[in-house]
């Protein structure tokens, strides 16, 4: 994976979100206007191997988790736009049926 700016985006059945994440030296970090994104990623010999979690930071109820949980941890081997596989922490459910990916915006 290019260190640089990424914008990720997440599809759900409760709808679309997108931000962006910055990559560089194995670390991923960014956010949007409610969440901010932690992570890393490795590049191995099957692809690139990304993992996203997710922590609110803004309490403003106006702006919903799209996976009905504001802690969910997404990985994704090779970043683009492909089915993300999600695990969850807490009773909530989340995303069953995610989708999303990372577009590669600039260094």
């Amino acid at each position: 994976m290019q260190e640089g700016l990424y914008k990720i985006e997440f599809h759900t059945v409760h709808g679309t979100g997108t931000g962006v994440i910055f990559a560089t030296a194995g670390k991923l970090r960014g956010g949007n206007s409610a969440f901010a994104f932690i992570g890393s990623y490795t590049d191995k010999s099957d692809g690139t191997h990304v993992k996203v979690s997710t922590q609110r930071y803004n309490p403003d109820p106006a702006f919903r988790s799209l996976f009905g949980n504001d802690m969910i941890t997404l990985t994704l081997r090779e970043p683009s736009m492909a089915t993300w596989s999600t695990s969850r922490y807490g009773a909530a459910t989340a995303g069953r049926g995610v989708q999303g990916g990372l577009t590669r915006v600039s260094d």
